[in-house]
């Protein structure tokens, strides 16, 4: 952090911040360089602060019309659920998609030192498809990059890349879906991301990524993000032809 705040940044236009969420690492980081007095091409602290956070997402959202996965916040070790919310996954307010820890049954929840978990967050697994959309927006546009199909392992629920272009049946509900987050957090801006489950019953709202996320490796091969970044902050058209691709891509983490 120290580099950070002695970095000398007078000859630059921009910055972007390339962070995960764990320990409000991408909020501190985003905190520091915006002190140095040029445009940041991401969300801004205020907006990571809000976004990122978990459970207030889950808070945002749980009397609305969109879905998401019943959630409760570990406060002491006397949290009494229900044998049918089980398996779950037990996660921090402010972490990356694959930073948890899964609970198959109440009784291993009911073995657990809930102390260690205090401030934490609860969730109930929903079993489906897992997906991501890849979004631009500033304070005037909204745009679906692209859809995609994540690739995660079954056992520990980790990341191993993700097939961009995927086609998910009924998606031009994700627009909806994209849209009522737009609304709930104005000022989410540059390039984001939003995590999805889809399943029989539907679009299942899991998290929103204010910053570059994975999928952004696998739609730089194919189309022109940077470029589309560049040109929100610019006010410019920022969506052409030539700068998406509908294309199916994969692409696999080493």
């Amino acid at each position: 952090m120290k580099k950070l705040l002695d970095l000398d940044l007078s000859q630059s236009d921009y910055f972007l911040v390339i962070a995960p969420e764990t320990d409000n690492l991408l909020y501190q980081i985003t905190k520091i360089m915006e002190t140095k007095n040029i445009n940041n091409l991401g969300c801004s602290s205020n907006c990571i602060k809000k976004a990122a956070n978990k459970w207030l997402l889950y808070q945002n959202f749980k009397d609305t019309d969109i879905k998401i996965p019943e959630s409760y916040q570990i406060k002491n070790n006397k949290l009494d659920l229900r044998k049918d919310f089980f398996p779950a996954v037990i996660k921090a307010k402010y972490s990356a998609g694959s930073e948890l820890k899964i609970i198959k049954s109440k009784k291993e929840f009911s073995n657990l030192n809930l102390s260690n978990y205090k401030g934490q967050i609860i969730q109930k697994i929903i079993t489906g498809i897992p997906g991501s959309l890849s979004l631009a927006a500033n304070s005037t546009n909204l745009r679906i990059l692209s859809i995609n199909k994540q690739l995660i392992r079954a056992d520990d629920f980790s990341y191993f890349g993700s097939i961009i272009n995927h086609r998910f049946p009924n998606q031009h509900k994700l627009k909806e879906l994209a849209n009522l987050v737009k609304k709930k957090y104005p000022n989410l801006n540059g390039y984001f991301g939003i995590d999805f489950i889809c399943n029989q019953k539907g679009f299942y709202l899991l998290e929103i990524n204010p910053r570059l996320s994975s999928s952004f490796i696998g739609l730089a091969e194919i189309s022109e993000p940077a470029e589309i970044i560049l040109n929100l902050a610019e006010k410019k058209n920022f969506i052409g032809s030539n700068l998406l691709s509908s294309k199916e891509f994969t692409f696999y983490l080493d």
